[in-house]
């Protein structure tokens, strides 16, 4: 395991920080026994080969040392190592990123843009180069590490027709288990935003399903398709703009960083004119029902991130809730 790892010139590499020196011995430490060794090891190649959802020079070439250590079952936190590559898989260039607050785009500048969209172009075929690794843990009995390998295959959406179908066979064959459905649930959105998701199957697993946090993340899904979503799936989303904690917790509960389903209701419901007029709806009879403030308060600072609403100041935190409307009315 980890066969060549001294033999990369970690030296003649740099990370966000300066020369990737370090790298080898932080993964080394990811194979440690002692958790906390691992937590710091995580920690500090977050901070350097994925500095803030970029890339860098080192990052591919640590890849395939990422991908030997996830393929060892006996490693702890596999599940942990598996998002990691789900995360590397979707880094992006710090020029690009921040193009628009950049010096004059000259020739060094587009040199500068080119070399870091090589080095995401070459880690991305660095992660999907262990899809046999992620293929495999789809069927491990433990939600987290089924979970992360559904995250990472969910990284390329644009090969949907080899990793759509193995992903949402975890849905079918889950069962009872809430935790796994609703994790697949909310990587089929990734797919439905590039136009590779089978509507048909969202539809009848959005109908079938029970629990709240996993029809809210197939309505989610299903309101990024390319065809206009139903009614009552936009009804469904602006019904439950205001959730309770438990839909909360099963997002956390996964093993990537699938943040709070409020944005991903509001950003869902944007997308359409139909679905903008209800969440700007719901928003005022929540209001004038009395929903509670700080609630509220949460909800419009949201919408303002994600739909064209007149009027609002940048900092709603100290402004009189009142109502709200669409930009364009």
């Amino acid at each position: 395991m980890l066969e060549g790892l001294d033999q990369v010139p970690w030296r003649q590499l740099h990370h966000a920080f300066g020369t990737a020196e370090d790298v080898p011995a932080l993964i080394r430490a990811l194979a440690s026994t002692e958790e906390s060794e691992r937590s710091s090891a995580f920690y500090e190649l977050h901070g350097n080969l994925w500095h803030q959802g970029t890339i860098y020079e080192a990052t591919p070439h640590a890849v395939p040392f990422l991908i030997d250590l996830a393929t060892a079952q006996e490693i702890p936190g596999r599940s942990e190592l598996l998002s990691y590559l789900g995360m590397l898989a979707g880094g992006s260039s710090y020029t690009d990123v921040h193009r628009g607050i950049a010096k004059p785009q000259n020739a060094a500048f587009r040199r500068q843009l080119q070399r870091e969209l090589a080095w995401v172009a070459q880690t991305r075929r660095a992660v999907k180069a262990g899809e046999a690794l992620y293929s495999a843990c789809l069927k491990a009995a433990e939600h987290a590490t089924c979970c992360a390998a559904a995250y990472v295959l969910s990284r390329f959406p644009e090969h949907a027709d080899a990793y759509w179908a193995p992903i949402v066979r975890c849905y079918e064959t889950a069962g009872t288990d809430t935790a796994v459905r609703c994790g697949i649930a909310i990587l089929t959105q990734e797919f439905s935003v590039q136009g590779g998701s089978d509507t048909q199957w969202l539809l009848q697993m959005f109908d079938s399903e029970d629990h709240l946090a996993v029809r809210i993340a197939l309505a989610v899904s299903l309101a990024h398709c390319p065809a206009q979503p139903a009614e009552a799936v936009l009804s469904f989303l602006g019904g439950n703009l205001l959730v309770g904690e438990e839909v909360s917790e099963m997002y956390h509960a996964q093993p990537w960083n699938s943040g709070e389903p409020i944005w991903d209701m509001v950003r869902a419901l944007s997308l359409s004119r139909p679905g903008r007029r209800l969440a700007v709806d719901r928003f005022n009879a929540l209001l004038s029902q009395g929903a509670p403030k700080d609630k509220l308060n949460y909800l419009r600072y949201v919408m303002r991130g994600e739909l064209p609403l007149r009027a609002t100041p940048l900092d709603m935190s100290t402004e009189p809730l009142l109502p709200i409307r669409l930009a364009d009315e």
